[in-house]
Order: structure tokens, then sequence, then C-alpha cells
């Protein structure tokens, strides 16, 4: 165990510089000044690039988030980027290509989600899986079978939902299966300028789980995309206050306002045709397991100007081991990885089971010491294999094409910045043999 810390705190600087890069955004996407183009930032020149975005090699961020003198060098973590870029040529050579062992990877996840009849009761082995550790595991015949009663079983009955602040609805699918339903809030190409701006996309929740299968991570709740009639599946089945919520526009398209305890009241989502609402259909989590919100300690707050503790204390990770969540330090590194690739800058809080003290991580509303078998997963998907891959898998989805492909490229340059990251650490810690676990 001393061993392990040792090692740990050598390496929790990583999920620092990962955050940092997240919340200081890397923006890859771009449109023109006429919203009509979507293009990658790393693909345009630097002089094309909007007045308001500051470029540094494969950097992109808002001016408005820069930082003075003073401020830049009581980061630790931004004193890092220089180490990370000065690594980042080196090992987009050594990744160029596509691994030889990607596809047959590839072809095996897909099994798990096409293949169909291998269980009569989807939704018992739903619960079967959960537990306080996983709720999809690595290999998973039947995944199939759950997506697509997820995707076609009939609504029985459907509710607001008081959590969050996005528009969302809570339904119940035949079989007594809970389910969150997040609609449809801009389409796959719009682009929007700075951090945590406008809603969720649903998109996003689809994207975010079938990256979590070529990562390896098995806590996501399971998520498909869905095209849902209202007038004939929703309303009739709705309760009186999600009933409320729904009325029609001016261009005949059905609609419905947020309504829980911290929604916005401009927050609505709008039918693309007629009536017909897509969305993404996220697993709810089983009652056996008995989950409590934690607070992520490298969150940061939406209103608050002073910098943090873990933004000026180069000791803060001692105050982490030390704490309860010491223990799941690796499982903090792989969700701040897969927050940094989807570019997810709101991460507050994660679930826990609280009748284990072992419990992994759950992550919802889609860090340091590394994994071995993460870092390899993430060598895999390198050279172009994560848009591969992930195009693959996203094709499979009733709402495909889910990701545009600039989305897709941005993935494989957020993907270097990680083995870059990681090449770092490992120069500064004296060897792989420090860094991974």
């Amino acid at each position: 165990m001393h061993r392990f810390l040792k090692y740990v705190f050598r390496l929790l600087t990583l999920a620092t510089l990962l955050y940092l890069c997240r919340v200081g955004k890397f923006l890859d996407l771009y449109v023109d000044a006429n919203n009509r183009s979507l293009l990658a930032a790393g693909e345009r020149n630097q002089g094309e690039l909007p007045g308001r975005v500051f470029h540094q090699g494969q950097l992109y961020a808002l001016r408005k988030i820069q930082l003075s003198t003073k401020e830049r060098q009581n980061r630790p973590g931004l004193r890092m980027l220089s180490r990370l870029y000065a690594h980042r040529p080196a090992v987009e050579a050594k990744y160029s290509s596509t691994a030889p062992d990607l596809m047959p990877f590839v072809e095996t996840l897909k099994q798990d989600l096409t293949v169909k009849g291998v269980t009569k009761d989807p939704w018992a082995l739903a619960r079967e899986w959960a537990s306080s550790k996983s709720l999809v595991p690595k290999s998973a015949p039947g995944l199939g079978d759950i997506l697509a009663a997820m995707t076609t079983a009939p609504i029985t009955a459907a509710d607001i939902c008081n959590a969050g602040t996005q528009v969302k609805i809570l339904l119940k699918l035949q079989g007594d299966q809970k389910v969150l339903f997040k609609p449809i809030s801009y389409p796959p190409t719009k682009v929007l300028f700075g951090k945590n701006r406008g809603s969720d996309r649903h998109y996003g929740e689809i994207a975010a789980f079938y990256l979590g299968r070529l990562l390896g991570l098995e806590t996501l709740p399971a998520v498909v995309g869905r095209k849902i009639l209202l007038t004939e599946e929703v309303i009739p089945v709705s309760s009186p206050k999600l009933a409320e919520t729904f009325y029609t526009n001016e261009q005949n398209k059905t609609c419905l306002h947020a309504r829980c305890r911290r929604c916005k009241s401009g927050r609505i989502s709008c039918s693309r045709e007629g009536d017909l609402m897509e969305g993404a259909v996220i697993m709810w989590l089983p009652e056996h397991l008995r989950v409590s919100e934690k607070s992520y300690v490298w969150q940061h707050y939406y209103k608050r100007k002073e910098l943090l503790q873990w933004e000026t204390d180069e000791n803060f990770c001692k105050v982490v081991l030390h704490s309860d969540q010491g223990k799941i330090i690796l499982d903090l590194i792989d969700m701040s990885v897969l927050d940094f690739l989807i570019q997810n800058a709101d991460r507050h809080h994660y679930l826990q089971d609280t009748r284990d003290p072992n419990a992994s991580i759950i992550l919802v509303d889609q860090g340091k010491r590394i994994r071995a078998a993460t870092r390899a997963r993430l060598v895999l998907l390198s050279g172009g294999g994560l848009s591969r891959a992930l195009r693959e898998l996203l094709g499979l989805d009733p709402l495909a094409p889910v990701l545009a492909d600039a989305h897709l490229r941005a993935l494989d340059r957020r993907l270097a910045h990680v083995l870059a990251a990681l090449s770092a650490c490992s120069e500064k810690k004296g060897g792989w043999h420090n860094v991974l676990f």
C-alpha cells in the first residue's frame, strides 16, 4: 500500500493537467461568422481563427479566460503545458498509424451490440449486471437486446425529473423499467463558443457511452438514441405536472420546457418534424444499488473568481490521497481522461454505492497515476484509431450519424494530448515504472 500511495502521489499532477486543459477548453471546433460551416481548428490557419480565440501550437482557448502572469505562475498545472507540447511531436510520430489489433477489438464490441436473442428478459439482465463495481461488463453478450428494448419498448408512464438543470423526461417502459430521456437541444453540427454554454447534447450522452466501451470503462449506464412520437407515446401517459409543460409553437412543433428544482425557465426542447422528438435514452440505476452523490475534488465553480486550492497548491494531491477519495484515485484518473476526451468541463460529482467501501465510481451526466490497462487502451486507439472505432460503433445507433467528422477528428487530437501528458510524466518521474500501476 505504501508503494501504491507513493507512486500515485507522483502522478496525481496528470489529473490536474488534464482538468486544466479541459477547463481551459481545447476548442477544436469552430464555425464561420454566419454559422454555416463546421471546421476543426487544428485544420485551419491561425489567421483564420476567430479573434476571440487564443492559439498556441495545438492549444485553442477563449481569450476571455486567459490569466494574468501572476495567476499563471500560481497554477502548477499550467506550468506543465510546455512539457506536454514538447512531447507531443514525438508521440504523434510514434503513434502515427492505426494499430493492427484495433479492428478485431472493435468487431468484438460490435458483436455484443448487434447480436440479438441472447436474453428474453433484457431488464433482468441489466439488473444482474449492475453492481458496486460495474454497470455494463467489458464482455456483454445481451447488450444488443437491452439497447433494442430501450429503443422500442412501449412507454407506459412519463413524469418530470427534478434533478439537474436540463430538459428531460423520466419514462417507464413496458416491463417496469425506468429510463431517462434527454431530448434534442441542438443538431449534431451545432457549435457553441465558451465553457458550459447552452444545454446538454443528447448526442454527447450517446457518444460518451460508446467511448466508454472503447476505453474499457464499466460504470457508464447504457445509452441509446430513440425517436418518440410525443402526442401518441408520451403525452397520453404523462403525469399532470409533465403534461403542463407541453405546447405547440408557431412552427406547429410540439415543445416542452424544463421543470425541475434548478432548471432555467428558458430551457426548451422542440420536436424536429411534427411531434417526432429524438433524444438519448439512459438506463436508470437499479434500486438494489444504494448510491450517494459525492463531490469531485477537482471541480470548478461557475461564478467563483478566485483560484481554488487545487489550482494553486502543488501539494493538494496529498490532501486527496488522505481523504476518502484516495482509495478510488485510479477511477478518478479514468474519469478525467474520459471527461477530457468528451470536453466535459461540468463534472461536479459522481455516484458511489454506499454499502461497499471498495465500490467503483459511477459516471453519470456525461484523472494521478494511471492504470497500465488504460494507457494500453489509449495506445490501441491512437493514430486515428479512436475516430475510426467510434464511427463504427456509433453507426449502429438508431440516430446515426451521431457525431460529425470534425468532432471525431477532434477526439483523435485530444487523445494525442493525453498520451503526450503521460509521456511528459514518465520523463519527469524517471520512467514508466513510476507512472503505470
